[in-house]
């Protein structure tokens, strides 16, 4: 067994590689797990390499500790309400369907657009409230 100290975007990656020979001998499946398209053929030393991730399995446990907590279920359902809310509003009340162009570029820039009209549309709200409650103050 051995230890790969991986860092891609910032984010820290040990895998650690294992080879157990013994459980690929009588493995009713060895050809085709361990076949390639280069080499369809297995040879008999022929074994497979696997790997497992220990800071993302460390991570998964601690998620799964905190989302099955009665706060990280709290938050779950806060999450749910709070986002079919928003594409609630962009759907019925700003009657955005369907995108009009074409290609990932395209959909991302309008989607963007949309999401920014939504933004600026609660903005626009919060500033009407906050004067309306200054001219009821004064």
């Amino acid at each position: 067994m051995r230890d790969v100290y991986e860092e891609k975007n910032g984010t820290l990656s040990i895998r650690q590689l294992y080879r157990n020979p013994e459980r690929c001998a009588g493995c009713p499946f060895r050809n085709e797990c361990l076949a390639t398209k280069k080499k369809p053929e297995v040879s008999d030393d022929a074994e497979k390499i696997c790997s497992r991730n220990e800071v993302l399995e460390q991570f998964h446990e601690y998620v799964d500790i905190t989302l099955g907590s009665e706060f990280g279920k709290e938050l779950k359902k806060q999450r749910s309400i709070q986002v079919e809310g928003a594409f609630g509003v962009i759907k019925e009340d700003m009657r955005f369907t369907r995108f009009r162009r074409r290609g990932m570029k395209g959909v991302t820039m309008e989607f963007l657009l949309v999401c920014l009209g939504y933004n600026l549309k609660k903005y626009h709200m919060y500033r009407l409230r906050q004067e309306k409650k200054n001219a009821l103050k004064a």
